[in-house]
């Protein structure tokens, strides 16, 4: 009985021994729904720093001296928590479930650190390479973002093919400056100007802003992408100060991962149709028609049409090109533990709804990620980009004859405009200018070279179970040479007897730089309930730019270069902006229960009157995830939690805006200069923003149903604003701080997989969002912004105390009133994605957009040319018969479907044929605003024809239209 105790003790001795020594706890983490093992799969030590990634057969090995649990993670995947112990026999194998919540998904919460979704404090979006290019081909990355986010607003200002895409977060910022995110790729701040031709100086009828120029964010493939964070206001940005105040845009690019090289080649062909025809010059012509619109005299000319080549349709002849589209797309991705890379190229090659418009892009990028020891990593990320358009002569261009809009508009269907057996084009009678001489023969071109570099390095200087000290440092820089080109021939019948012919080439050069470097401690306490993520570091910025025009007119017949001229002008213009910034950061994690972050930005910028004077700005939040906390006992409800965030963020004054130049004259020869009258200001301040948000997000039924509420109120003070001045001064105006405005909003998005099983699953995202702003300081009488419109005479936005921003100002009868708001009441979008019997996936988004009015200009014009197709309709007529502005306001609501798309997945068996070669084979099609519903009698109710900067959205004057396109869609994996 004795031997049987000892027998006991000894065991017992040698049980508790083994507990007490490291043990080695293997496993494999796979897929639930396809086992297949993930590679590169995190595994950690709940509550510790210490923890591995899965080899690329999806395994890992970790030593443990005690129990523990490990919490398994995977992008794209809901995170597992697995209890393990030493003394546990065999190998885990750890299933992860696909996570459409994006609970898990990690996000960032600083400029070197990120956290969960479920632990964020504020309202991130994010949107993933399947979200963005997964449905449908995407010619940018901007138009991907359609319907897409809460709290977006993105309006085109330009249909032609090449971008012109403008893009407010959570309503308008700035009155006359900067309504534009600041768009960061791989760590790399980048340019998105919008940079113009110079086709005004062909005719000094429009501005600059008018030109549509294409906006450099274009540049991006969007196949590139592999995801997209969306900081929308400051109470999320605040981290990036001086540059944050519309916002910041982060994109990652896809990277390579640990396993065996993979090559994906993909091929879209597709096509380009307008969107809708507007019906100008479709009435219901007679004699008698023709001669009481436009006299008796004019009889004449519509008969000899009808008994010779008949009535044209101007519109159609010019917008009813069918544009074929080809993007091609190659991939090589792969790597070991050491080294991972992903190699890609793609060419697009699409052709517009007008002849001799389009757009060419050649793209080439290589990510590279290296682990130079086991505490040293270094990335590289290289993209060079060239691309070619062909924008056409569209938009707000009247005196010069050369809009094909605005021609058109003037031009009745008997007028002959077509050439004639010799290539010459007759004049056109009723415009200043033939169009089809235009679309033919004159040129409006833009061609860029791009590279953008971006390196990052993280070294590991600390590391325990508890604690976890690294430095980070990275940067880049972005530089590109945009060409441009305009030719107008000397026989365009506008020229003939002025210009007698115009050229205009700018060379462009711009070249931006960012680097910053960072310290971050993670300690866990407590035993590892208590979590702490510290960070401190700098941000060093550049933007320089060295704009060039050159411009000629008096041209020798048939010559298309500078030299070959009578009269030459040149312009130059130089930027240069340097900022420097500090902050630091303090995370704060209880349990994932309470999670609370505390930071602040400083920063100071050559744009600011004191150069070396620090602006502060500060960020909190706090998020509780009462479904955490042991006395929640609702099961049905898993997620819940409440969250609170305040942050402030800047914007500095525009460059030229501190000093008074000098504008350059020539007398007689005699090349001068005079002191220009708009004064500079040497007491600006920044323009800085400070928001509130709050918001609620739960998760039901196992994450089967989750929703997320925010509320929003961001401030903007000390908006810059030019004001009149006495002519005692010297000066007409000044710039100086003026204003401050308010904005509010709502943004809801709902979440559910209402079908999952074996042959069905079906995911389904409604968002919903609108915005709300008032003009709640101006220190000036109310005033039409300079360059945002024509006029209160034709309509025009207007800046008024107590009012929207967004107001749209107009005459009714006689009087000066409010006649709309280009504010849409609400938004809204449906997406679904389905997929029946594992391999056919169906998807579509619908896109709703509630009120908010457009000023359609395009319609006016028809009309007063007599040539609008519903004038003799009780409607046009009423329209004509209205001398107030209200005529041409028109309500921009619309419901769209923004894209569709079916795929087809070869299953196993059909691509063993091909003996492991081909590992997945894809075909499908899919299209792009097929199908839209709107009063909007214009092109698009999504409009803007002053670009994308202040307050342009919903001004209509001719411009390019939009759009729809189907697409047929090849891929294979190898």
């Amino acid at each position: 009985m004795k031997k049987q105790y000892l027998l006991m003790i000894i065991l017992f001795l040698i049980g508790t021994f083994s507990y007490g020594q490291d043990r080695v706890i293997e496993g494999t983490v796979v897929s639930a729904s396809d086992g297949l093992p993930l590679i590169g799969a995190t595994v950690v030590k709940k509550g510790s720093t210490s923890g591995v990634t899965t080899d690329l057969d999806g395994k890992f090995k970790l030593s443990i001296s005690q129990p523990e649990i490990l919490v398994v993670s995977f992008i794209g995947f809901a995170e597992k928590e697995v209890a393990v112990n030493p003394g546990q026999s065999g190998p885990l194998t750890i299933s992860l479930e696909e996570d459409i919540t994006k609970l898990n998904e990690v996000v960032v919460s600083g400029l070197a650190s990120s956290v969960k979704r479920s632990n964020l404090g504020n309202a991130v979006a994010t949107v993933s390479s399947e979200e963005l290019t997964g449905m449908t081909n995407q010619p940018t990355m901007d138009n991907a973002l359609y319907g897409k986010v809460t709290g977006v607003n993105i309006t085109q200002s330009s249909g032609a093919p090449g971008g012109g895409i403008a893009m407010r977060l959570r309503g308008v910022t700035s009155i006359t400056g900067n309504n534009q995110p600041l768009f960061i790729i791989d760590g790399v701040y980048v340019s998105n100007a919008e940079i113009p031709s110079g086709l005004r100086n062909a005719s000094g009828a429009n501005s600059g802003n008018e030109e549509n120029a294409s906006n450099r964010i274009a540049d991006l493939a969007p196949s590139d992408i592999e995801n997209i964070e969306i900081l929308k206001g400051p109470s999320a940005a605040a981290i990036y100060g001086a540059r944050a105040n519309a916002g910041v845009v982060i994109i990652t690019t896809k990277r390579g991962k640990r396993g065996e090289t993979r090559v994906k080649v993909s091929q879209d062909l597709g096509f380009n149709t307008i969107q809708r025809y507007m019906g100008i010059g479709d009435r219901p012509w007679t004699p008698s028609l023709v001669a009481e619109t436009f006299g008796d005299g004019e009889v004449t000319a519509y008969n000899a049409a009808i008994n010779g080549r008949g009535l044209v349709d101007y519109e159609e002849e010019l917008y009813g090109e069918t544009g074929l589209i080809s993007d091609t797309r190659v991939s090589v991705t792969g790597g070991d533990e050491k080294t991972k890379f992903f190699i890609g190229g793609s060419l697009r090659d699409e052709n517009g709804i007008v002849k001799n418009t389009g757009y060419q892009r050649a793209s080439v990028r290589a990510n590279i990620d290296h682990q130079l020891t086991d505490r040293i990593k270094f990335t590289t990320s290289s993209n060079f980009v060239n691309s070619f358009t062909q924008r056409g002569f569209t938009g707000n261009e009247n005196e010069g004859g050369l809009s094909l809009g605005y021609n058109l508009v003037y031009t009745r269907p008997w007028d002959n405009l077509f050439p004639d057996e010799f290539g010459n084009y007759p004049d056109n009678p009723n415009a200043a200018g033939n169009m089809l001489l235009v679309r033919d023969q004159a040129i409006n071109d833009e061609n860029i070279n791009r590279y953008i570099q971006g390196a990052s390095l993280d070294i590991n200087l600390y590391e325990t179970d508890q604690s976890f000290l690294k430095f980070k440092w990275n940067g880049g820089f972005d530089t590109y040479n945009l060409e441009t080109y305009v030719y107008v021939p000397e026989y365009h019948q506008a020229q003939r007897g002025l210009q007698n012919g115009f050229i205009g080439v700018g060379k462009n050069s711009i070249f931006n730089t960012n680097n910053q470097g960072f310290l971050v401690w993670d300690n866990y306490l407590s035993g590892g309930s208590l979590q702490l993520t510290s960070q401190v570091g700098y941000t060093y910025i550049t933007f320089s730019r060295d704009l060039v025009y050159n411009q000629a007119t008096q041209l020798i017949p048939a010559q298309t270069t500078l030299s070959q001229s009578g009269t030459q002008e040149l312009d130059q213009t130089l930027q240069d902006v340097r900022e420097f910034g500090y902050f630091a950061q303090q995370e704060v994690n209880f349990e994932d229960k309470i999670i609370a972050t505390l930071g602040i930005r400083a920063d100071k910028s050559t744009l600011n009157t004191d150069q070396n004077k620090l602006y502060y700005f500060p960020k909190a939040s706090l998020a509780l995830n009462i479904a955490n906390y042991p006395f929640w006992s609702v099961d049905a409800i898993n997620q819940l939690k409440v969250r609170a965030a305040y942050g402030e963020t800047g914007s500095s004054a525009r460059f030229g805006s501190l000093f008074t130049s000098f504008d350059p004259v020539n007398i007689g020869g005699s090349p001068g200069v005079s002191i220009s009258s708009l004064r500079g200001s040497d007491n600006l301040v920044p323009e800085t923003a400070a928001e509130f948000e709050t918001g609620l997000d739960m998760g039901l039924l196992d994450n089967k149903l989750s929703f997320t509420a925010t509320y929003y109120n961001r401030t903007v003070n000390d908006l810059i604003l030019e004001r009149q001045l006495q002519p005692s001064t010297g000066f007409s105006r000044e710039i100086i701080n003026l204003a401050d405005l308010v904005n509010r909003g709502i943004e809801l998005s709902m979440n559910a997989q209402p079908v999952q099983n074996e042959n069905f699953i079906w995911n389904s995202t409604t968002n919903f969002w609108l915005n709300r702003s008032e003009v709640t300081r101006l220190d000036v009488p109310p005033f039409a912004p300079a360059g945002s419109a024509f006029g209160v005479g034709l309509g025009t936005p207007f800046i008024e105390e107590g009012q929207p921003v967004t107001q749209l100002k107009g005459r009714i009868d006689g009087e000066v009133v409010t006649v709309g708001d280009a504010e849409p009441d609400f938004q809204m979008s449906f997406f679904n994605n389905l997929t029946f019997f594992k391999n056919f996936d169906f998807s579509f988004l619908v896109h709703v957009k509630q009120g908010g009015e457009n000023i359609n200009l395009t319609t006016f014009l028809s009309d007063l040319a007599g040539l609008s197709g519903d004038l003799d309709e009780p409607s046009g007529q009423e329209r004509t018969s209205n001398p107030n502005t209200d005529r041409y306001l028109e309500d921009a609501s619309y419901m769209r479907l923004r894209e569709i798309a079916l795929y087809y997945r070869m299953p196993d068996n059909i691509l063993s044929v091909f003996n492991g070669t081909i590992n997945k084979i894809k075909i499908g099609a899919s299209g792009r605003n097929l199908w839209t519903v709107t009063p909007y009698s214009g092109y698009d109710p999504e409009v803007s024809t002053k670009g994308g900067t202040g307050l342009s959205t919903g001004l209509d004057v001719n411009p390019f239209p939009s759009s729809k396109q189907v697409y047929f869609h090849v891929e294979l994996e190898f």
